[in-house]
């Protein structure tokens, strides 16, 4: 555990003889690299410069929009994903794109076996606790949320490490399941659409499965749920052979998001990224999740625990 920096911006690293990780405490604490020592191999969508300050600024404003030039490396969504009513406060403001975590200065400390970041929310009450350990191959992350109020909190948490992927590479999800499909664009989906086999197979745009990285000049998006609740298999799989395999505690996140960027957002960009994102919901904001009676409720005083583990797989 030692001190870095990433541009022009503190960071922490964290490495062992398999593995290399960095976060950046200004940034909400983002893991801004994930990299196999063995094989050299970055796991994580790089950003191509931090902004400066006026973009710390930015990024920090309740009003903050996450696009594309903030479309990058691993952050937490918490309470929600995508923008939404205040549920707690309907005469609010709308819930903050991608939560409260992501682009905000943030506490980081560096311990004995690993680091770990602590937020709270300027929002609403509750603190979120994040430990990372290396274990060999092995990224080991343990969550801890807190309630601070009088009052039960309903959330939507989600795991948001955008993957580096190359054309080629495989989405390992097994066995196939019934996807739930919020959004699409470029693949000649019916509009209307909500559900598709996973990994499915003929579109308009051809017959590639939707578990085989497509290019850039694709021009595609699209953003799925799966049911991870049984504990099927999931992976991101390098057209070497080389594996990121994810495990994590399905009774809490019982839900897998699957985003696909291949050029198709933000429109006029080419944005290339993959996400597999264990998360509490199959859904994309917290006020769906509640209508669905599918938001985690976090009761006062009471502490959430779950884990993920992240495997790095060299090709064999």
């Amino acid at each position: 555990m030692v001190a870095a920096r990433w541009h022009d911006r503190p960071a922490v690293a964290l490495e062992n003889d398999a593995v290399r990780l960095v976060a950046v405490p200004s940034l909400g604490a983002r893991v801004v690299s994930l990299v196999d020592l063995r094989s050299g191999r970055e796991w994580l969508v790089q950003g191509a410069t931090s902004g400066g300050e006026e973009a710390a600024a930015a990024w920090a404003a309740d009003d903050a929009v996450f696009g594309g030039a903030e479309a990058f490396g691993w952050d937490e969504c918490l309470p929600t994903v995508a923008p939404c009513p205040d549920p707690l406060d309907p005469t609010a403001p709308a819930l903050r794109d991608h939560g409260d975590l992501w682009g905000r200065q943030t506490v980081i400390e560096l311990g004995a076996d690993g680091l770990a970041a602590t937020w709270t929310s300027p929002r609403w009450p509750f603190t979120l606790r994040r430990a990372i350990r290396l274990d060999g191959p092995l990224v080991v992350v343990e969550y801890e949320l807190v309630a601070d109020g009088p009052r039960p909190l309903p959330v939507l948490w989600s795991m948001h490490a955008l993957l580096a992927l190359e054309p080629g590479s495989t989405l390992v999800v097994e066995p196939a399941v019934r996807a739930r499909l919020t959004h699409h664009a470029g693949f000649g989906f019916a509009d209307d659409l909500e559900a598709i086999d996973w990994p499915g197979g003929s579109t308009a745009a051809g017959t590639a499965p939707l578990d085989r990285v497509r290019g850039v000049e694709a021009g595609q998006s699209a953003k799925l749920y799966l049911d991870a609740s049984s504990g099927f298999a999931v992976a991101a799989r390098g057209t070497d052979g080389a594996e990121l395999r994810f495990d994590w505690d399905r009774a809490v996140a019982p839900a897998l998001g699957i985003w696909l960027d291949y050029g198709g957002w933000p429109t006029g960009e080419r944005r290339h990224q993959v996400a597999l994102e264990p998360t509490t919901s199959p859904h994309d904001d917290l006020m769906s999740a509640i209508d669905a009676g599918r938001a985690r409720v976090v009761e006062p005083g009471s502490l959430l625990r779950w884990t993920v583990r992240l495997e790095l797989v060299v090709p064999t």
